[in-house]
């Protein structure tokens, strides 16, 4: 399984809003996403449930610039046992 954690700071709310109406609905659906959040930021854990996913769909697109402080960072995770 691969994951990739996404975080995004600035307007929170405004944040999981965009991700609930635009992102999450088009995600392939060998994927699974949780939000988690705080006061100005926003964590996603996007879990590939494939062991290759194409390197353009491992990534989630930048939100709108008004609703960010800064881009987003992400990482790139591969699960280990």
């Amino acid at each position: 399984m691969r994951v990739l954690m996404w975080e995004a700071k600035g307007d929170a709310d405004g944040i999981i809003a965009w991700l609930r109406d635009e992102v999450l609905p088009k995600l392939p659906t060998d994927t699974s996403a949780e939000l988690f959040r705080s006061a100005d930021r926003v964590v996603v854990l996007l879990r590939y449930l494939t062991t290759e996913p194409s390197t353009a769909a491992f990534r989630l697109p930048d939100p709108p610039a008004d609703l960010v402080a800064r881009p987003p960072h992400a990482w790139p995770f591969e699960s280990v046992s």
